[in-house]
């Protein structure tokens, strides 16, 4: 591992709040470092090195549950790598088990961590490519004029045939109605005849519902529901965690993607400016005639 100056681990009483980043590209700007694991909590100090293939960076953290958070973000991607983070203690363990040990790679992903980081790259295109189609054909502006419009309309309807007031009207006798069938003698006679009728089917029915709730299969369905809730969950949690972190360009897919939906979007303008230059006669000047001596 990279000897630091600034920050000593060894002269620290506790190391749980380290944070070893590895494989940071060289084109990779110390402000973009920090930036990037800034949401995680509060940063008390940190340090980067260069190193022979880019930089490696040691990050304090306030508390150690921000270390928590930071070590989600291993194998995103800054620039044109993919990070590798982990916490201090773990990185001198393996320094000490493999002394030996090539230059970092990036790790292999978890399945959570590599469907969040799918679903977080997926979230930026589509954010992008909405942002491009809407710029161009101004959608939400062209939404918000005619909820605009369609406002206007209802409030003219309204005050020229009293909807509201007749509406208002018309619930007030429906809940009339219903209080006057509540309050009914027969209604209330026959609803106390039936129940008891009502509780001792409750009562028989209740040692049957009792041996399903805690019949193995139910128990097999609830547990298969609840893990699937929790991988949910946690998919879910890790992908807005990745998605606010990105602050990089896209993947070339995305990329490729924005510039296809740019391109469809202009063709339009492009082939009318080519038609019209087309059709436009071509104007030459006018040529003088020689002055004959």
């Amino acid at each position: 591992m990279v000897a630091f100056k600034k920050i000593d681990p060894a002269s620290l009483a506790e190391t749980a709040n380290l944070v070893h980043v590895t494989n940071i590209s060289p084109s990779t700007t110390e402000k973009k470092v920090v930036d990037f694991f800034q949401y995680c909590g509060d940063i008390i100090e940190y340090e980067i090195v260069e190193v022979e293939n880019g930089f490696e960076a040691l990050l304090l953290f306030d508390k150690s549950s921000s270390v928590d958070t930071a070590v989600l973000l291993n194998n995103s991607r800054i620039d044109d790598r993919n990070i590798i983070v982990k916490k201090y203690d773990e990185s001198i363990k393996e320094a000490a088990a493999a002394p030996e040990a090539a230059a970092p790679q990036a790790t292999a992903q978890s399945s959570t961590s590599k469907l969040a980081n799918f679903i977080a790259d997926k979230m930026i295109q589509a954010e992008q490519i909405g942002k491009s189609i809407d710029s161009k054909y101004g959608v939400t502006e062209k939404f918000q004029h005619i909820v605009e419009e369609s406002k206007k309309l209802r409030d003219s309807v309204d005050a020229k045939y009293g909807i509201t007031e007749k509406t208002a009207k018309a619930t007030a006798a429906v809940n009339a109605k219903i209080d006057e069938i509540k309050n009914n003698e027969k209604v209330t006679a026959a609803k106390t005849a039936a129940q008891p009728r009502y509780v001792a089917a409750k009562n028989a029915a209740q040692p049957t519902i009792e041996n399903i709730k805690h019949s193995t299969t139910v128990k097999k369905i609830q547990e298969t529901y609840n893990q699937v809730k929790e991988k949910v969950n946690e998919v879910t949690q890790e992908t807005l965690k990745i998605k606010k972190s990105k602050t990089l360009k896209l993947s070339p897919e995305g990329a490729a993607t924005v510039a296809t939906v740019q391109a469809e979007t202009s063709a339009p303008e492009g082939a009318a400016a080519a038609a019209e230059a087309t059709t436009t006669p071509a104007t030459t000047p006018a040529t003088t005639p020689a002055t004959q001596n």
